[in-house]
């Protein structure tokens, strides 16, 4: 949900706990990112605030940062003007995303003076503005003249202008009727929920969405299919959600989808999403957080995700050229054998050939209908030449023949190899499971490797093996399925015991599938939910038969030298089977 007044008016109320706290340090970890340090005593609180057009908010923080080791500009002036310094204040205009922090200090002389910190949250015109107390602006994280707003130039010396009043009214100054007769003032035609934001202060459209599901009412009814009885649930509902900005009625939480990705948050329950995981927190600044802290999270993850696939698909495009080209080479060796037998007939036709002839008619006696063939001859060679020429030919087009089949059968390894990274890639959906993809790329050699630690530094630790899937067949079979190539040889070949039984996609890319068997005889059910497993998570998850290959973990085995994930076995039977249907988390 989006950060709107609503919500800031209930961060102010949690901020105002900090009124009286000094301003220990102050940190800029990214561009547009702030972490005020405030203290009382022995405590001390994390201070965020962000100006990032879809993540601009203000609230108390427990996520740690790196920050750069040479501070930004901004960090250095708000260094000099705020830290030491008191928070004396905390002001929200209304319900606007406007929020000022007020600090008590001292200027260059000693003497007591004031700074104010404003906070606007508002999407891409988002700004953080450090300003003295005749409202000139020192400086701001993001300076602007009039080339990009007619309305105000944020630069320092000039006047801080707030921006264009919004002419909304104030939920907490209106009572059923005035709601009633403000909401009459918009179109007929216009929807409720967008009559709620254009026409109330601090609320988006989010929030206007979750007031009219409260309401019970069409997210699409207009104002001319609302009376008296729809009027008042909506006042009864906006009154109840106004009066979460008050400490005791915060209900904060945070709303996942199905996938675990962070979609909303709020102050106040969210009814409208009673169906997906909920989380409850104590505090505003907890939720916000928390999804912020998701959601930057899925950003890095969806981030190593893309930068993988590009990885993965500009090395395929490159296998595949090669392919195409070694496969020509190879085809064009089929045509070697003419160049054989144009050579055997010009010596054995020698005897009536002389130096300047350009053709030779012979009749072919490889060609059971005797068939006379045409051979071109150089008529600057003897006989014997022009025979050695085209021996000569025939060998060099073998020996391109030979190599090229040898390159091809190594070029179309990587591609499986690869392509198993991909299946590998389309399955994982943790952190942990791209680290590993990304560590096998590295160590493959797709990925430059890191450089190493300084001197004196600890290296970092090898990251821990993520878990296999890990499913239960209805004879109450233990199935695993490994989700990379690194996975799949420690399930294989370490963690599998002799008499458990493996399948794999017959010749296409897929995890490893081991059933354990605790030394029991496995039943039709749980071998055929392995293999169709086994078909779930390979290439092949669209099609409608995938054959399977099953096999005990006895008979695979693993040669030197072979890439992450590469294994033979023998003693194998095959089902064709119907790719399982799971549900993706």
């Amino acid at each position: 949900m989006a950060f709107d007044g609503i919500f800031l008016a209930a961060i102010k109320q949690e901020l105002s706990n900090l009124i009286g706290n000094r301003v220990d340090r102050i940190f800029q970890p990214e561009k547009e990112t702030l972490i005020l340090h405030l203290r009382k005593g022995r405590d001390t609180k994390k201070l965020l605030l962000c100006s990032l057009a879809d993540q601009a908010r203000v609230h108390l923080t427990t996520a740690n940062f790196k920050n750069p080791s040479n501070p930004p500009l901004f960090c250095m002036v708000l260094r000099k003007h705020l830290e030491g310094s008191i928070l004396a204040d905390i002001v929200q205009p209304g319900l606007e995303r406007i929020l000022k922090l007020h600090f008590d200090t001292t200027d260059e002389l000693g003497r007591p003076s004031k700074r104010i910190l404003i906070i606007e949250i508002m999407s891409k015109h988002s700004n953080i503005i450090l300003i003295n107390t005749e409202g000139m602006i020192i400086d701001a994280i993001r300076r602007y003249t009039h080339a990009v707003s007619r309305h105000r130039e944020v630069l320092p010396g000039k006047s801080y202008i707030s921006p264009p009043a919004q002419k909304k009214a104030n939920i907490c100054d209106l009572d059923e009727e005035s709601l009633t007769s403000l909401l009459f003032s918009g179109d007929w035609d216009t929807p409720i929920r967008r009559l709620l934001v254009e026409k109330l202060e601090g609320i988006g459209p989010e929030t206007a969405r979750e007031v009219i599901y409260q309401c019970g009412l069409s997210e699409n009814m207009t104002l001319e299919e609302c009376g008296e009885y729809e009027f008042s649930r909506i006042y009864q509902v906006l009154n109840k959600i106004r009066n979460t900005t008050i400490p005791n009625n915060w209900h904060p939480v945070v709303i996942k989808n199905t996938n675990e990705r962070p979609l909303a948050f709020a102050a106040f329950d969210l009814k409208q999403y009673d169906q997906l995981p909920m989380i409850k927190f104590s505090t505003p600044s907890e939720a916000c957080d928390n999804f912020y802290s998701l959601r930057r999270h899925q950003q890095i993850l969806e981030g190593l995700r893309r930068s993988l696939e590009h990885t993965l698909d500009r090395e395929l495009k490159r296998c595949y050229k090669k392919e195409n080209i070694q496969a020509e080479t190879v085809d064009k060796a089929k045509g070697a054998e003419k160049y054989r037998l144009k050579g055997e007939l010009i010596t054995a036709n020698i005897y009536r050939l002389t130096k300047g002839e350009k053709i030779l008619r012979a009749t072919n006696f490889y060609d059971e209908s005797g068939k006379t063939i045409t051979i071109e001859l150089d008529p600057s060679l003897t006989p014997s030449e022009n025979a050695q020429l085209y021996f000569n030919r025939y060998n060099k087009v073998k020996k391109a023949a030979k190599l090229a089949q040898e390159q091809l059968e190594q070029t179309r390894a990587e591609i499986s190899y690869l392509e198993s990274i991909a299946q590998a890639l389309n399955i994982a959906n943790t952190m942990e499971d791209l680290s590993e993809i990304q560590q096998e790329l590295r160590q493959a050699g797709y990925i430059p490797v890191e450089k190493e630690n300084k001197p004196g530094k600890k290296a970092k630790k090898a990251s821990q093996t993520s878990k296999p899937l890990e499913f239960v067949s209805p004879d109450n079979f233990k199935i695993l399925v490994g989700k990379n190539n690194r996975q799949n040889d420690w399930l294989t070949l370490k963690h599998a015991n002799s008499n458990d039984i493996w399948l794999h996609t017959k010749d296409i890319p897929g995890s490893h599938v081991i059933i354990k068997t605790e030394n029991r005889e496995v039943p039709a059910t749980t071998l055929e939910m392995a293999a169709r497993l086994a078909a779930h998570y390979s290439k092949a998850k669209q099609s409608s038969q995938v054959p399977v290959d099953y096999t005990s973990v006895k008979h695979v085995r693993k040669p030197n030298g072979t890439k992450p994930g590469m294994v033979i076995y023998d003693n194998q039977n095959t089902v064709y089977v119907k790719p399982l249907d799971i549900e993706e988390n």
